[in-house]
């Protein structure tokens, strides 16, 4: 038996807007990898998972939780079994073909350009200015001294653009750009690293993303 913990909830409901199915795995990593491959996500949680257990329908899985106050979930053969005084839930696993499961081991950036530590007032100023100016790009500019990181639109020069200063660079010019659609990450501060070869990386105290990045 084990509970999650409210934290490991709002990973969960992070990795459902990510991938809609889930496998757990024994241990205390979760992962989890959208249909595209353009983001993956690994999180450090408190619980340790006892078993293998696939979920097709994650949000479907957390509503469930949510059907009770403080549930236990014990994993067993072939299905959750989910309680709280005298209710319960059995709550069959998926088949694990029927999941896009990520790669096992870790994902190391090809090399990184430049790195840098971002607070999160700032990214979601920016997420959050895109929805606003209805923009469909991250960009991260590296010139003139600076780095901004922007709302943008990366194939309209023209295009209302929103941007934030967030550190001091002395190397050469760069742009890269991320699609806002990829850029769904747990609240917290990060650092991160970019590769003109096509990823970047984000990394939190619990939780960490590689998201594929476009360099013009």
């Amino acid at each position: 038996m084990m509970k999650f913990s409210d934290e490991t909830i709002s990973i969960l409901k992070n990795f459902s807007g990510i991938n809609q199915s889930i496998l757990f795995k024994p241990g205390n990593v979760i992962k989890t990898i959208s249909p595209q491959k353009t983001v993956m996500s690994a999180a450090v949680i408190d619980e340790d998972i006892s078993g293998r257990a696939g979920i097709y329908d994650l949000s479907r899985f957390l509503s469930t939780l949510s059907l009770f106050e403080d549930p236990d979930v014990d994993f067993g053969g072939d299905k959750f079994t989910i309680s709280s005084g005298r209710r319960k839930v059995d709550y069959t696993y998926a088949a694990e073909n029927m999941i896009i499961i990520p790669p096992d081991k870790e994902i190391n950036l090809p090399a990184i350009d430049v790195s840098m530590k971002v607070a999160w007032s700032e990214i979601q100023a920016v997420i959050r200015a895109a929805g606003v100016l209805q923009v469909g790009d991250i960009s991260f500019t590296g010139d003139n001294g600076r780095i901004v990181m922007a709302a943008t639109d990366s194939k309209n020069p023209t295009a209302d653009r929103y941007e934030v200063e967030v550190a001091d660079y002395g190397g050469d010019p760069f742009d890269m750009t991320i699609k806002v659609e990829n850029l769904k990450l747990i609240p917290a501060d990060y650092e991160i690293s970019l590769s003109s070869k096509g990823m970047s990386h984000f990394k939190s105290d619990k939780v960490q993303y590689w998201i594929a990045v476009q360099s013009n």
